[in-house]
């Protein structure tokens, strides 16, 4: 059982220091491709958070019930694939049932998010590097927390690089690398903290 201060500090650590988006560079290109406006960032971070606490529990416990016991740990990727897109669709499924959303924004959405490879990341060191399922869906948690993060700021940021002050060469892809990039420096100022 985590105690409270291991559940913060691995919240801290997933979220800020060890940000998957700024540090691991994992989804880089689903937090990039937010749609034009602002309203539906929010309830995108909370799905994405949802869907990494979610998938790093099933996860875990796919892996230490079926691919420990009968040795198929070489199926790690294939089948933690499989139970993200599972875990995902569960989401979309759950979401049109109650209409939860009426948006097309969301559908393009649940698509970038099957091939979300932050998520996969998060399994796969998880996999390597926790004993416990509340480890993993803390880790999990925070990991979502700091994708949450990334898809906020650079929501909040991107109206800011798109104009006609932006040189013609840097519009589009390139100004938000550049940006991405300054805000992964920002966020490296917390390495040394936990």
């Amino acid at each position: 059982m985590l105690t409270i201060e291991e559940f913060t500090y691995l919240i801290i650590v997933a979220s800020l220091s060890s940000n998957y988006v700024l540090v691991h560079t994992l989804g880089v290109s689903d937090s990039m491709r937010l749609p034009d406006s602002t309203e539906a960032v929010p309830a995108i971070a909370l799905i994405t958070t949802s869907v990494m606490t979610i998938s790093c529990g099933v996860i875990h416990c796919f892996e230490e019930i079926i691919l420990g016991p009968l040795q198929l740990v070489y199926l790690r990727t294939l089948s933690f694939m499989l139970l993200i897109f599972a875990v995902v669709s569960l989401h979309k499924y759950l979401m049109k049932k109650y209409k939860v959303y009426t948006d097309k924004i969301f559908d393009v959405f649940f698509s970038l998010l099957f091939s979300n490879s932050a998520i996969l990341g998060i399994a796969l060191q998880n996999s390597q590097n926790v004993k416990s399922v509340f480890q993993a869906m803390s880790h999990g948690l925070g990991a979502g927390i700091g994708f949450s993060i990334v898809l906020i700021s650079f929501s909040n940021i991107k109206d800011r690089i798109t104009g006609s002050h932006i040189p013609q060469h840097l519009r589009g892809g390139p100004i938000a690398l550049i940006t991405m990039g300054v805000i992964s420096m920002a966020f490296s100022g917390f390495r040394g903290i936990v």
